[in-house]
């Protein structure tokens, strides 16, 4: 049986363009990697961060679940959440983009082409 399950919310942040979603993946993605983080052994729920990014040209929607959400406001200040949703209200088109202790560290290209539709 897990320790943590899966999480049941998560906050949506927008961003009006995909550069400055990707500048946010990316520094997410290296704090998460940072002593800072706090990161250590300590059994903590899962981080995710899920992402629906359509087109370049177009917005991108972030959903941090609470562990992210701790995480992203520790390392950057304000972290501006849109509103909160359930995990079944999660977009079809969405796709986890950040797991952690999974997804490296990534510079904000590697970000960006991540993010960018397949």
């Amino acid at each position: 049986m897990p320790t943590h399950s899966r999480p049941k919310e998560f906050h949506v942040m927008e961003f009006a363009h995909h550069d400055e979603a990707a500048a946010f993946v990316a520094a997410l993605s290296r704090f998460l990697h940072s002593p800072k983080s706090g990161g250590s052994g300590a059994r903590q729920p899962p981080l995710e961060v899920w992402a629906r990014s359509p087109i370049a040209s177009e917005g991108v929607l972030l959903f941090l679940s609470d562990t992210a959400l701790v995480a992203a406001k520790s390392a950057f200040s304000p972290v501006t959440i849109a509103r909160t949703i359930k995990r079944e209200a999660l977009p079809d088109e969405s796709f986890l983009i950040i797991e952690g202790g999974v997804t490296p560290a990534w510079g904000k290209a590697e970000a960006s082409a991540r993010l960018s539709p397949k």
